[in-house]
C-alpha cells in the first residue's frame, strides 16, 4: 500500500527543492524538439529503422546554399535607387563663380598695395608723403584682411605659398596667371562629372548591375558602371586637368586639382529607404521550396541509406508538421510537450535522488541547489541557441559546467550533473551518438584534471589536456565507424578543440565570481587564507605565539586524520589554523601562552576561569565576522569544542563548594554546537588530542594510543559525536595505525617522538 502520509510529509519537507528541480525541467522542456523533429533525427549516411511516408502535401526546401544562393540573386536583380540634386549643382557652380571672383578681388587689391608701396616709396621726401602713407596703410590692410578672410573661408589642404605664387604674391614668380582659364577648367571639370553623376555611396557596396534614377519626375534606368563614385570621379578629374595643364608640378594644374577635388561633391544621393523596400518585396517572392511531395509518397524505405535529399524532404516534413500542429492540433502539440517535460523530469530524477541519498546538505542550501540549476540551464540554453542558429553541437562547452561544478561542488556530484546534461543537450541536438561518447570522455577527463584544483599551472595543463583528449576520441570514434581521413569534418574536429580550450579559461574566470554569489569556498580561496600575510593569522603569530604553534600541529594532526577517511584535508588545516582565533583577546590566560610557573588562573575562582574560556569562542566568532571568513571556516571556530565539559574546574569547584552549594554541570560546559560535518569533529577531536600530547611526560606510541582511545572514547559517552557523519570505521582510520602513514598515531609519532641526548664535549 503506498503510504500518502509519508508522500505528503516527504513533499511539504522538501517543498523548496522539489519546486525548483519542477521549474528546471519546464523550462528544458521549453527548448526541446518534438515530434517528428525527435522521431526523424537523421544524420547523412545514416540507415533509416523504418520508412517515412508523407502524411500529407508539403514544399521541399531548398538547401540552405541554395536558398542563399537565389535570394542574392534577387537582391541583387534590383537596381539602386538614387535621386540626381540638380540645386546642389547649381549651388556648387555659384560657389565656382565666388571663389574666382574672390581671387579677382585679391588679385586687384594685392595691385593696389603694391601700387601703393611703390609711391610711398618714391614721395618718401616730398611733401605728399603723409598723403601716400595714408593710402598705403589703407592698401595694405585691406589686402591682408581679404587674404585672412579668404584662406579662412576656402580651407583647402593647399599651402599659403602655393596661393602667394597664384596671386603673384612671390617675388621669385613673376609671371601672370591666367584665372580666367583657370575658373572655365575647373567649372568645365565639375561640371562633366556631375553631367555623369558622382555618387555618394562607393561602386564596390553597390551589389546591383544597375542603378535607377528619379531626375525631372521620371525613372531613368542606367548601368553603374556609367556613374562616378568620390575615387572614379578624381581619377578622371586628373585626366582632364592634365590634358589643359600638362605639367605636373605647375602651380595651375595643383590648385585647378585640388579646387575641383573639394567642389565636386557627390550631386546623385542614395535613397536607402526605398531600395531596402523594393528588395524586401523582391526576397518576399522568392519561393523557399524547390518541389512538392504529395500525400502517401515514400520519402525513404526501411533500411535504405539517408542521402541529402531525404534529409532535406525530413526537415521540410518537420517544418509542415510544426505549422499545422501549431494551428490545427493544438492537443497534439501539448501532448508532445508534456511529454518532452516528462522525459527531462524523469533525468534531473535521478540527479535529486542522488543529491538527496548522498548529499542531502546540498538540498536544504538553497544558493547550491540554484547553482546546480543555474549551470545546467545555461549550458541547455546555450545549446538551444546554437541548434537553432544551425551551428554545429560540438562548440557546446559542457565540460564547462563539469569544472564549474567540480571546484565548487565536488567531483562526485560534478559526475552526475555531466551525465545527466549530456543526456539533455544529446536529447535536444538531436539524436547524436558519437557527441553523446565524446562529451562523456572529455567530460570525465576534465574532472580528473580539476579535482583537486591547488595551483594555477592547472589550467594550462587542464586545456591543454581536454584539446588532446577531444581530438584523440573524435580521431578513435571516426577510425572506428571507418571513415577516411578525407572524410573527417575538420570544421566539427576544429570546433570541438576550440570549446574543449576555451572550457577551462572561462570556468576559471567564473570561480571567483560564483565562490560569494553562492556562498561556496573552493580550495583555491582555502589556500589564500594559509598565507601568512593574512592580517587575522598574523595577528595571532604577534599576539598568542603558543595558540599560533598549537594550531599549526592541531593542523598537521586534522589534515593526517582527514586523508585516512578521505575528508577535505585542506579544509580540516585552515579550520585548525584558525580555530583559536578567539585566543588573541586574552592570550594570557591560555597555557600555552604562558610563561613558565605563571597561571592567571590560580587566584580565579573556577567560575570566573570557565567564563573567561568559553569567551575565546565568542571572541573568535566577532573575529571572524571582522576579518571575512568565510562561514565554512567559522564553523571550526565555534564547534572545536563542542559542548564538552571543562573538566579540570568543573571538579575544582566540587572541592571548592559546599554541601549545600550545589555546582551546575552545564555552567562548565562550551556553549557548543557539536560538530555537523567530518571535518569540524576531526578538528574537535585532534585539538583534544594535541593539549593532551604536551602533558605526556616520556612519550610513546603505547602512550599516545591510549591517549587516543581515551579521548574518542570519551566524546562518543558524552554525545559529542552524535550530530556529525562519522562512522566506526572513521573513527577507527582516524586513529590510525601504527605502521600506517595517516590518522592521529603515526602523526603524534612524528611530532613528539623522542630526541637522544648528546653529550657535551670536556
Amino acid at each position: 500500500m503506498i503510504d500518502f502520509k509519508k508522500i505528503i510529509s516527504f513533499i511539504k519537507k522538501h517543498q523548496l527543492s522539489l519546486i525548483t528541480f519542477a521549474a528546471l525541467s519546464f523550462a528544458i522542456s521549453l527548448t526541446f524538439q518534438t515530434g517528428f523533429s525527435v522521431r526523424y533525427s537523421y544524420k547523412l549516411n545514416d540507415i533509416a529503422n523504418e520508412p517515412i511516408i508523407a502524411p500529407f502535401d508539403f514544399g521541399i526546401l531548398k538547401t540552405d546554399i541554395k536558398l542563399e544562393k537565389d535570394l542574392d540573386d534577387a537582391k541583387k536583380s534590383v537596381p539602386y535607387s538614387f535621386n540626381r540634386d540638380q540645386l546642389f549643382v547649381q549651388n556648387q557652380l555659384a560657389q565656382i563663380d565666388t571663389l574666382f571672383l574672390n581671387l579677382n578681388n585679391l588679385n586687384q587689391s594685392y595691385l593696389s598695395y603694391q601700387t601703393s608701396q611703390d609711391s610711398l616709396y618714391k614721395y618718401r621726401y616730398e611733401p605728399e608723403f603723409e598723403i601716400f602713407n595714408s593710402s598705403f596703410i589703407a592698401d595694405s590692410t585691406t589686402f591682408y584682411t581679404l587674404y585672412k578672410n579668404f584662406l579662412e573661408k576656402y580651407p583647402f589642404q593647399i599651402e599659403k605659398s602655393r596661393w602667394d605664387e597664384l596671386l603673384s604674391i612671390n617675388e621669385s614668380f613673376d609671371r601672370n596667371i591666367d584665372l580666367v582659364l583657370m575658373k572655365n577648367t575647373v567649372k568645365q571639370t565639375c561640371l562633366n562629372r556631375w553631367a555623369e553623376g558622382i555618387l555618394d555611396e562607393s561602386l564596390g557596396s553597390i551589389i546591383s548591375t544597375q542603378i535607377s534614377i528619379i531626375q525631372g519626375g521620371e525613372l531613368v534606368l542606367s548601368p553603374v558602371s556609367n556613374f562616378n563614385d568620390i575615387e572614379k570621379a578624381w581619377k578622371k578629374n586628373k585626366e582632364e586637368v592634365r590634358n589643359i595643364y600638362p605639367d605636373e608640378l605647375s602651380i595651375e594644374h595643383s590648385i585647378s586639382y585640388e579646387i575641383i577635388n573639394e567642389l565636386s561633391k557627390p550631386n546623385v544621393r542614395f535613397d536607402k529607404s526605398l531600395t531596402e523596400k523594393n528588395q524586401k518585396e523582391k526576397l518576399d517572392k522568392v519561393s523557399r521550396f524547390q518541389g512538392t511531395v504529395l500525400a502517401n509518397e515514400l520519402i525513404v524505405d526501411k533500411n535504405n541509406r539517408v542521402t541529402e535529399l531525404v534529409i532535406l524532404k525530413i526537415r521540410s516534413l518537420q517544418l509542415e508538421s510544426s505549422k499545422r500542429l501549431g494551428y490545427e492540433k493544438a492537443t497534439d502539440k501539448f501532448r508532445e510537450y508534456l511529454g518532452a517535460f516528462f522525459v527531462v523530469l524523469l533525468l534531473l530524477s535521478l540527479l535529486y535522488a542522488f543529491l538527496f541519498f548522498y548529499r542531502t546538505n546540498f538540498l536544504k542550501n538553497f544558493k547550491k541547489i540554484t547553482l546546480i540549476g543555474f549551470l545546467i540551464y545555461g549550458i541547455v540554453f546555450l545549446s538551444w541557441l546554437i541548434t537553432n542558429y544551425s551551428v554545429t553541437p560540438y562548440i557546446i562547452p559542457i565540460a564547462l559546467v563539469s569544472i564549474l561544478a567540480t571546484v565548487l561542488l565536488d567531483a562526485t556530484t560534478s559526475v552526475v550533473m555531466s551525465t545527466i546534461l549530456i543526456f539533455l543537450v544529446s536529447l535536444l541536438v538531436g539524436n547524436d551518438f558519437d557527441f553523446t561518447i565524446i562529451q562523456f570522455f572529455i567530460c570525465f577527463v576534465a574532472i580528473l584534471n580539476v579535482r583537486n584544483l591547488r595551483k594555477r599551472r592547472q589550467i594550462i595543463s587542464t586545456m591543454f589536456s581536454l584539446v588532446f583528449s577531444s581530438l584523440l576520441i573524435f580521431f578513435s570514434l571516426m577510425i572506428f565507424k571507418g571513415v577516411g581521413l578525407q572524410e573527417i569534418n575538420l570544421s566539427n574536429m576544429g570546433y570541438l578543440a576550440l570549446a574543449s580550450f576555451i572550457s577551462p579559461i572561462f570556468a576559471f574566470g567564473l570561480i571567483p565570481l560564483f565562490e560569494p554569489f553562492f556562498g561556496i569556498t573552493t580550495d583555491i580561496s582555502l589556500i589564500e587564507l594559509l598565507d601568512y600575510d593574512q592580517p587575522l593569522l598574523k595577528r595571532l603569530m604577534e599576539d598568542a605565539p603558543g595558540t599560533h604553534t598549537h594550531s599549526v600541529k592541531v593542523g598537521t594532526l586534522a589534515e593526517s586524520c582527514a586523508k585516512a577517511i578521505g575528508a577535505r584535508a585542506l579544509l580540516c588545516r585552515v579550520g585548525s589554523y584558525y580555530h583559536d582565533i578567539g585566543k588573541v583577546m586574552n592570550p594570557e590566560y591560555f597555557a600555552e601562552n604562558q610563561s613558565m610557573g605563571i597561571n592567571k588562573h590560580d587566584n580565579l575562582r573556577p567560575e570566573e576561569s570557565v567564563a573567561i574560556l568559553k569567551q575565546h569562542v565568542e571572541d573568535g566568532l566577532k573575529l571572524a565576522k571582522e576579518y571575512s571568513l568565510p562561514p565554512i571556516v567559522t564553523d571550526f571556530i565555534a564547534t572545536h569544542h563542542a559542548k564538552n565539559r571543562m573538566e579540570f574546574f568543573y571538579q575544582k569547584a566540587r572541592e571548592l563548594s559546599s554541601e549545600s552549594e550545589k555546582i551546575q554541570e552545564e555552567d562548565f560546559r562550551y556553549s557548543g554546537p557539536k560538530p555537523r560535518t567530518k571535518e569540524t569533529a576531526i578538528v574537535m577531536i585532534a585539538e583534544a588530542i594535541e593539549a593532551q600530547a604536551n602533558s605526556i611526560s616520556n612519550p610513546s606510541i603505547e602512550k599516545f594510543e591510549e591517549m587516543i582511545d581515551q579521548t574518542i572514547k570519551s566524546r562518543l559517552d558524552d554525545g559529542q559525536l552524535d550530530e556529525c557523519p562519522l562512522t566506526m570505521d572513521d573513527l577507527r582510520k582516524i586513529k590510525g595505525r601504527r605502521d600506517g602513514k595517516n590518522g592521529l598515531l603515526p602523526s603524534l609519532a612524528g611530532l613528539y617522538h623522542s630526541r637522544p641526548e648528546y653529550k657535551k664535549n670536556d
